[in-house]
């Protein structure tokens, strides 16, 4: 039987789901925006014997559970979710920024937007344990977001095993979608070199200050061996995408060099992606 693959995008409102939409546009996915719930089950039995291979459908929380609950149960459906979470005080930012309403508030279901989001809060964690993938934009660049979405759902990405590398800042907080973090903060900083302190290990300079350390090539030498025989099990056991996070201290040096090598070292043997969440270029 043939099925339709459709990702169910959903999360906090002004978490980016009308970028998340241009991303899927782009991959060419049939895109559709706030389809009416109580619609779905006309629609589901329409794809039954639809052309459409590929649909990417956005919803709003207050509609998430119901749209699972129909689109789950179809079995010529691999349905896919993917829940945009965003920090509370970052979504208040982003709204007084646009100037925009809250969905709740234009539905009379809230009275002030910390309000909004609190209910949304509530609905979020009730359901989100529901979600295949869980991204946090609160400090996803839109480009970052692009990278997040198309190492998921590209042409190939649900036929092969793919590794995503990550750099992080711990003083932003770890990534709350990593499946594996590791620590770096221990290697010699370049943020203390007074020439390197603005640049990233984007910039060569400061890939090869990293990379020349002795304690930086005794920890590629055991992090290597370690994942690969790690990445062989995931692989074996049918697990289709690991997230490896990196991170130092600020997101700037260390984790984006040891991003950088990981993921052109891997790229040998998978399907990879990489992304610095928190490095200034």
């Amino acid at each position: 039987m043939h099925k339709t693959d459709v990702v169910l995008v959903t999360g906090m409102s002004g978490a980016g789901k009308t970028q998340a939409m241009a991303v899927f546009e782009n991959m060419q996915y049939y895109c559709i925006d706030n389809y009416p719930v109580d619609l779905l089950e006309a629609f589901g039995d329409y794809l039954r014997h639809s052309p459409y291979q590929r649909i990417a459908m956005a919803v709003s929380l207050n509609d998430a559970m119901q749209a699972i609950r129909v689109l789950d149960n179809l079995d010529w459906i691999n349905l896919y979710i993917v829940f945009l979470d965003c920090a509370d005080g970052k979504l208040i930012h982003r709204y007084k920024q646009t100037r925009r309403s809250h969905p709740l508030i234009i539905r009379n279901k809230a009275s002030s937007l910390t309000e909004a989001i609190e209910l949304e809060r509530k609905i979020f964690e009730q359901i989100s344990s529901s979600a295949n993938r869980i991204i946090d934009t609160t400090l996803l660049k839109p480009t970052t977001l692009q990278q997040v979405l198309e190492s998921s759902f590209n042409d190939s990405a649900q036929e092969v095993f793919r590794v995503s590398f990550v750099s992080f800042g711990y003083k932003y907080g770890i990534p709350k979608d990593a499946d594996i973090v590791l620590d770096v903060r221990f290697l010699p900083n370049p943020f203390y070199v007074e020439e390197l302190r603005h640049k990233t290990g984007n910039d060569k300079e400061v890939y090869d200050y990293v990379m020349e350390k002795p304690e930086t090539q005794e920890f590629i030498k055991k992090t290597t061996t370690y994942y690969n025989y790690l990445l062989k099990e995931y692989e074996k056991e049918g697990k289709m995408q690991v997230i490896v996070g990196i991170g130092c201290t600020g997101g700037q040096h260390r984790s984006v060099t040891l991003t950088n090598y990981l993921y052109d070292y891997y790229s040998q043997f998978y399907q990879v992606y990489k992304w610095h969440r928190d490095a200034d270029h």
